[in-house]
């Protein structure tokens, strides 16, 4: 059946319903550690069970709706936080988000792909336990007549993997290209030789790739595929241009839904662009264009707290709230809108700084995909 509708006043009826007459029972008392229990809605500073709650606010059994993310929607829908609850599952109810010193030295073997899991071998490794793909870099290419290289801007020219005839863009090429939609984030690590440890050398993002020609293993001409990768400290400027609109000089959308249309759009893999220029100025118009339709889902009210944003901005009077990258242990990078969270100032040094911060970025990753899900946008 369809999911039912209820309003606020009926929500709050119910929660003080559950607090009164259910939540001492003996068969409700450490719901939330039931591992079947995966989700719960938080209000008045207490957690509660959604499918309960709505059955009692609506009069529906449980059994005749659905759980999960179509009824985490309807709480989203009235700006109630739905938390994704922790029982010690690892990485399946909490990615394990990698963090490393650009500079630093790692071993793959234990620090990296060894920690976080990926092939010990290729030089594109997508982790098996985070949001997170290693790229290795070094001289090995060479022998093939090409090599990856940093340019003058900083941006990283990375040669895809494919050994024998043209490069296609499958298995690791498509897991960079695609790494925005996958939210899953970049991690370029360069080789001291071989037997030695990797210096980490940041995080980037994909901007675009190019086509060349060169030699593979056997000798034979073919495509070669080339990622420029830019470091996600470029964009970062855009994130705290909080009072200059795009920041790219594109027109300012009012409707939420054409913000959503937009930021989706901007978000899709741009393919092969040769100019350099292009594929950077596409990069800023994602950010600008994600983080544009992120603050305004939110409303002004921050997304974690469902608190009304701490101030107004000067230059145009709009409520302050900052974009979050759920999948970063930083910011920047993963814009995409399923990835990031409109954020109050507190917030958002609680998720960094906090000794719950992990907790707190996994209830906004429940609550941005439950908002999303609700969404009758495209999705990518």
């Amino acid at each position: 059946m369809l999911m039912p509708e209820v309003g606020a006043d009926a929500v709050e009826a119910a929660l003080s319903q559950f607090d009164n007459e259910l939540r001492s029972r003996r068969e409700w008392q450490g719901w939330e550690q039931r591992r079947s229990q995966k989700f719960a809605v938080r209000a008045r500073g207490r957690l509660y069970p959604p499918k309960k709650i709505l059955s009692l606010a609506t009069g529906v059994p449980v059994a005749d709706f659905t759980g999960g993310p179509p009824t985490n929607n309807v709480f989203a829908a009235l700006q109630y936080p739905v938390e994704l609850l922790d029982h010690g599952e690892g990485p399946i109810d909490r990615p394990l988000i990698p963090a490393f010193e650009v500079g630093h030295a790692y071993s793959r073997a234990r620090e990296i792909t060894g920690k976080f899991g990926g092939s010990g071998q290729s030089g594109i490794a997508p982790s098996r336990s985070s949001p997170a793909i290693f790229l290795f870099t070094g001289g090995s290419g060479t022998q093939y007549g090409y090599a990856d290289e940093f340019e003058a801007t900083g941006c990283l020219l990375y040669v895809g993997e494919g050994q024998v005839g043209d490069m296609q863009l499958i298995r690791g090429n498509l897991a960079i290209v695609n790494h925005v939609q996958d939210g899953r984030a970049l991690h370029v690590f360069e080789s001291q030789g071989k037997g030695r440890d990797y210096v980490y050398r940041g995080e980037f993002v994909y901007t675009s790739h190019l086509v060349r020609k060169g030699p593979d293993r056997d000798g034979a001409q073919r495509d070669v595929l080339v990622f420029r990768l830019m470091p996600v400290e470029q964009l970062l400027s855009i994130e705290g241009a909080g009072d200059s609109g795009s920041g790219v000089g594109e027109p300012v959308l009012s409707d939420l839904a054409g913000l959503r249309v937009a930021a989706m759009e901007a978000a899709r893999a741009p393919g092969a662009v040769v100019d350099a220029a292009e594929a950077v100025r596409r990069t800023y118009q994602r950010s600008a264009k994600v983080r544009a339709y992120v603050l305004a889902r939110a409303a002004g009210i921050c997304e974690l707290c469902n608190k009304d944003a701490p101030f107004r901005r000067k230059s145009d009077g709009s409520p302050y709230l900052e974009p979050h990258h759920i999948n970063r242990v930083s910011d920047g990078g993963l814009d995409h809108p399923r990835h990031v969270g409109g954020i109050c100032p507190t917030c958002h040094r609680k998720i960094h700084f906090g000794v719950d911060g992990d907790a707190l970025n996994d209830q906004l990753r429940a609550a941005v995909f439950a908002r999303e899900d609700a969404m009758d946008g495209p999705e990518l």
